[in-house]
């Protein structure tokens, strides 16, 4: 999957890309703010929809950018892709497009919500569930508002810590986000997505910490998709596409410092599935050591901070010696490497997108040529004079 050229100085050489087959073998994007990292993740995407059905993404927008493109000169985003309206799905907070039913949440569902969920909170959350159905968030949640802590222990005994801090968790859920239905758009994300339609949700406008559990729970949803049709139906997983997920901010989720996500799974045990991790951030350092070790495709772009500066160079091969590199590259400029096809640190020069888009071939969707308008005219005056007959 071409991403751009091979530079030589000022000079571009030949075309440089990703293979399909690095997808799984996870990847990253590093870069300060400003260095090319939108317009990076733009091209990859591209090319990720060009090869549908075989490959499909799975891309959360934090800032709102990749549809039209905000950041780049002239504007164009994902929605400019001439296949973007039969190979692409656009959810948008801001559209209410990603509700997700409290009907739909199972006790389960809550690691993937809240990366701070104890054991005890579980096991407390699994009782009331087998007590109280698939309505037992909004049936607790209006006891534990009458009653308190001590009317959610009638239905299921648990210590009041338990208590209050499961009940703190579920009464911060948005009313918005999780509405009391069975509707779930993340049903509609795996269906699409295990069709070989790539899902851009765009997760701007609402709080980080709706950010955050809307990307965990979504992730989640699709990839334990991918394990269990691994699981249990083989054949069928045979004919999933390669899914990439790009995963914008990823030190907020990868921070060795904070609870560990779905996304450290995903880096570290979701390769034989066919569900590759992309981690795009401009601050490298603050990704946890064993999820970076395991990013086999890194595109390396313009970093200032030196302590980011030296944790790519420190814990990336072939990369010792590329320190004074990394900070004097250009906007769009890149060094990247892609183990085990690239095992050194390869220069290029990431297309434009919006150039991609001009040069690219229109699109054939094999509809026979239309008729001429001439031809159309004359029939048309055939049908007219056939019908005077007829009324005469």
């Amino acid at each position: 999957m071409e991403i751009g050229r091979l530079r030589s100085g000022e000079q571009m050489l030949g075309a440089v890309g990703i293979s399909v087959e690095a997808i799984p073998k996870m990847m990253g994007m590093f870069g300060m703010t400003g260095s090319g990292k939108t317009n990076c993740e733009l091209m990859l995407n591209a090319r990720i929809i060009d090869s549908s059905p075989s490959t499909v993404g799975l891309i959360f927008d934090f800032a709102g950018q990749l549809l039209e493109g905000k950041e780049l000169r002239p504007q164009r985003g994902l929605g400019d892709h001439p296949l973007f309206h039969n190979r692409v799905r656009y959810y948008s907070a801001r559209e209410r497009k990603l509700c997700v039913g409290l009907y739909t949440l199972h006790p389960a569902k809550l690691r993937a919500i809240f990366s701070d969920v104890t054991d005890h909170q579980y096991r407390f959350a699994k009782k009331l569930y087998e007590r109280l159905g698939k309505s037992w968030i909004e049936s607790v949640l209006e006891t534990y508002e009458i009653e308190g802590s001590s009317g959610v222990g009638k239905t299921a005994r648990a210590h009041k810590s338990v208590i209050e801090a499961l009940m703190h968790k579920l009464s911060d859920l948005s009313p918005n986000l999780f509405p009391a239905s069975d509707y779930s758009f993340i049903d509609d994300v795996i269906q699409n997505v295990s069709k070989g339609i790539t899902c851009l949700i765009d997760i701007s406008g609402i709080s980080s910490e709706e950010q955050h559990e809307i990307a965990r729970l979504t992730a989640s949803g699709v990839a334990r998709y991918y394990k269990q049709m691994w699981e249990e139906n083989y054949k069928e997983w045979e004919k999933l596409p390669t899914l990439l997920i790009t995963l914008e901010e990823a030190h907020e989720f990868l921070d060795p410092d904070k609870p560990k996500t779905i996304f450290s799974d995903i880096a570290l045990t979701y390769r034989k599935y066919r569900v590759g991790l992309n981690a795009v951030t401009p601050r490298p350092s603050r990704i946890n050591f064993d999820v970076f070790a395991e990013l086999w495709t890194k595109v390396i772009m313009k970093t200032e901070l030196s302590k980011d500066r030296a944790y790519l160079t420190e814990n990336t091969p072939y990369m010792e010696y590329s320190d004074t590199e990394i900070k004097m590259l250009d906007v769009g400029e890149a060094l990247l490497i892609s183990e085990p096809k690239i095992r050194f640190a390869v220069p290029i020069k990431v297309t434009h997108y919006p150039e991609y888009l001009d040069e690219r071939e229109k699109v054939d969707y094999d509809l026979s040529p239309s008729k001429p308008l001439s031809e159309m005219d004359e029939r048309l005056k055939r049908l007219r004079e056939a019908g005077e007959d007829l009324a005469r």
